[in-house]
């Protein structure tokens, strides 16, 4: 069987956990005989030039569709799987350069929760951009957008997802979403009846790790609590890590301890004027890093994100033996943490039930061993084997 992956960029599994993901899939379907090809809009400075057979350049003319039909033929394609592909415009692309090839099946991925659209951007950030950054036109316009009444905001954007919804529906063969509990939340937000239902399947990310950490290396860590990602404030919310850093680092009970943030992103000077302003002492920004050695060191995971798909961070934690905190803003998290046996649920925004958490697992390190030695245990489910052989199954259905 011939697969063609389409992302937004050429891969480079550090630049992104959906990046990521492609190339451990790629390399375990041609561990499993099948061939595997690329598409792409954007050239990366450091791509995997080995992980598929061929390659093809996209752009957002009707020439692309022409293209990628062409090369969808010789390379006699069955399969195309849709990993990135925003905005729409670029799907649409796809759709055209299939509708002429009708045994080739369109799976799109959907890599987030859906309805994630909703959540506004951060006013203080916005205001932070418009009197420092050089983009002022575009951080005003967010800002006025911070401060639009919810039920105003919400009937905008409802619109615009469900257009955007519906129309994944209409041209994919299969919806990949990341939990069955964002199935019926997608369908809805789509405007779909449950006819669509036969089209949308689950399938959660794999670990990304091909070795996890020994359990008796768990005696190795250090008091340190680890965040990683891209510093966008609208998703990742490390404003609020920061503000419950405060917190903690106030008690004066954790001297000894440190939050390092690995990443970067386009907040990142908000959050070192944030520091300043709350006079945190004991933090770090490590800047774009393998992130693997921090895992490895660390004793806890913080994640404060507004909602995420199926975050990759909680998978690597629990593999490196990095207890994992979170608030309770996605669904799948109920997927991969069991409440206090390899990871701690936070309700949504509580950041005070936050603070008392975190000083709990900071302050007993059995209880943190604990739940670090069944994290070891609990993630074998994602393992890459498993993953890959639910997505085998649903690739060599019969074509409907």
């Amino acid at each position: 069987m011939n697969i063609l992956f389409v992302n937004n960029s050429e891969i480079n599994p550090l630049n992104s956990g959906i990046q990521r993901i492609t190339a451990i899939l790629a390399q375990g379907f041609t561990a499993k005989g099948l061939n595997c090809y690329g598409a792409y809009f954007e050239k990366s400075n450091s791509s995997e030039e080995h992980l598929f057979i061929e390659k093809i350049k996209l752009d957002f003319t009707p020439e692309s569709s022409r293209q990628l039909n062409h090369f969808i033929r010789k390379n006699q394609i069955q399969r195309v799987i849709v990993q990135e592909c925003w905005p729409l415009k670029k799907l649409n692309i796809v759709h055209q350069a299939l509708i002429s090839v009708p045994e080739c099946r369109l799976f799109y991925c959907y890599h987030n929760k859906p309805g994630k659209e909703f959540v506004r951007p951060s006013f203080s950030v916005e205001c932070y951009r418009f009197i420092h950054g050089p983009e002022k036109i575009k951080a005003l316009k967010k800002t006025i957008t911070a401060l639009l009444p919810a039920f105003l905001y919400t009937h905008l954007i409802q619109k615009k997802v469900q257009r955007d919804y519906s129309f994944i529906c209409q041209v994919a063969d299969k919806i990949v979403l990341l939990s069955e509990s964002y199935i019926p939340v997608f369908l809805r937000l789509a405007n779909h009846t449950e006819t669509d239902l036969k089209k949308c399947i689950a399938i959660g990310n794999c670990l990304s790790f091909r070795q996890g950490l020994s359990p008796n290396a768990l005696s190795d860590k250090q008091k340190e609590v680890l965040i990683v990602g891209r510093l966008s404030d609208r998703q990742k919310r490390i404003s609020t890590a920061l503000k419950i850093w405060q917190k903690i680092e106030k008690t004066g009970k954790f001297k000894d301890w440190k939050l390092k943030i690995a990443g970067t992103g386009p907040d990142e000077k908000y959050y070192h004027h944030l520091v300043r302003k709350l006079k945190l002492k004991q933090i770090s920004f490590e800047g774009k890093q393998n992130p693997q050695p921090y895992y490895q060191q660390a004793s806890v995971y913080m994640l404060t994100s507004a909602y995420e798909g199926f975050p990759l961070v909680l998978t690597e934690s629990l593999q490196m033996g990095a207890v994992p905190i979170a608030f309770d803003t996605f669904s799948s998290i109920h997927d991969v943490l069991r409440q206090h046996e390899n990871g701690i649920i936070i309700p949504s925004d509580d950041q005070n039930e936050f603070v008392s958490q975190l000083c709990n697992l900071m302050n007993f390190p059995d209880k943190r061993n604990k739940m670090a030695f069944n994290g070891l245990e609990s993630c074998n489910k994602f393992s890459e084997e498993n993953i890959i052989q639910i997505w085998m199954n649903h690739l060599q259905e019969p074509s409907e």
